[in-house]
């Protein structure tokens, strides 16, 4: 006897909400296990959205104008919107992510995930009041303007975390297909547990901006470094953390552009111990830091080795053919791992 898995399918134009199409389907599944496609139309919709429906699809309707989901929440700040929660309290929305995915097999295709704190003022925050939490002071944390479309907030004064999606541990086998992730700092991140294939698409930020524990494919992206020529604007682009024993992050043939030269490293580990690859990695000329590897997050935290202080980063046939970089960084002579895994996005997600 078969089984055949009921799936909803749900259309979504702009103007409409996201998260009114996000009730029905929790109340499907919940009633019959069904699992829900969301198609949305070409637009700017502009929604705080937790995916916690298994087996939810998202998709723009448009490969060529990609629906954009942008929220505007920062670390830091206090809206009124929030209500008695915030960052540093009971709210836990992993740096205030525009998207949250805390479910299995999600699975987004041709849509823009953006947190506009760090870009512009939105409609949606000059409308909405703030102040800065208590465990900043004014002079950290500037007061943010509140004229719509003001990008005094890219700034690096106002530069704060502020992801645009995040996954929770829970949030295994997520696969994001032409998809983009825009923002500066802590743009992308996931839990110890998660896994996810990011396929084709964008990522763009500056600090730190692909980081956690999670086990992370990103496959053959386009990686774009949103930095400016402000002194000392500088732009890291993964910070892994996954625990030894269990796979962290693998960049496979993705390529790097920045309108500045010279200020992008490859990653700075988050710990010591976190796993970061980077294979067949192509950039625009001039775009890279030389040594293109940063302990600017481990030194001097714990185990910190400086012989040796993130030993499990490995490199394979970057366009650069590895020269300059630190003695700890391994370049491997062949695509794999020293412990046999093969660098292919379906090895290392274990497909």
């Amino acid at each position: 006897m078969l089984a055949f898995l009921l799936s909803l399918v749900l259309h979504v134009h702009a103007g409409e909400s996201i998260n009114a199409a996000l009730d029905s389907a929790r109340a499907v599944y919940a009633a019959k296990a069904e699992r829900t496609t969301i198609l949305l139309e070409p637009g700017t919709y502009q929604e705080e959205l937790t995916i916690d429906v298994p087996g939810l699809k998202i998709k723009g309707t448009s490969k060529h104008e990609p629906a954009k989901i942008t929220w505007y929440y920062g670390h830091g700040y206090q809206y009124r919107s929030m209500g008695t929660i915030n960052y540093g309290g009971s709210r836990n929305r992993r740096w205030n992510a525009s998207v949250l995915v805390t479910a299995p097999d999600f699975y987004a295709e041709n849509i823009i995930f953006e947190n506009s704190f760090n870009l512009y003022v939105s409609e949606k925050e000059a409308a909405d009041s703030l102040y800065i939490v208590p465990e900043y002071t004014a002079h950290e944390m500037p007061i943010r303007p509140k004229e719509v479309g003001s990008t005094v907030v890219a700034t690096k004064a106002y530069r704060e975390r502020a992801a645009a999606i995040s996954f929770t541990e829970t949030a295994t086998n997520a696969h994001l297909k032409n998809c983009q992730a825009i923002g500066k700092q802590d743009v992308l991140y996931g839990d110890q547990g998660a896994s996810i294939w990011w396929e084709g698409g964008v990522l763009s930020g500056s600090v730190d901006f692909i980081f956690g524990g999670m086990t992370l494919c990103v496959d053959r992206a386009t990686i774009i470094a949103n930095i400016t020529e402000e002194k000392n604007d500088k732009c890291y682009i993964s910070a892994g953390r996954s625990e030894v024993g269990s796979r962290g992050m693998l960049f496979y043939k993705c390529h790097i552009k920045s309108s500045v030269k010279g200020r992008v490293w490859l990653a700075r580990p988050w710990r010591w111990w976190g796993e970061t690859v980077w294979a067949y990695t192509t950039w625009d000329e001039g775009v890279l830091v030389p040594e293109a590897w940063n302990t600017g997050l481990v030194h001097k935290k714990e185990g910190y080795n400086p012989e040796n202080p993130c030993p499990y980063s490995y490199e394979y046939r970057s366009q650069d053919a590895s020269k300059n970089r630190p003695a700890w960084v391994t370049i491997l002579s062949k695509p794999q791992l020293p412990d046999g895994t093969k660098l292919k996005p379906k090895a290392w997600l274990n497909y």
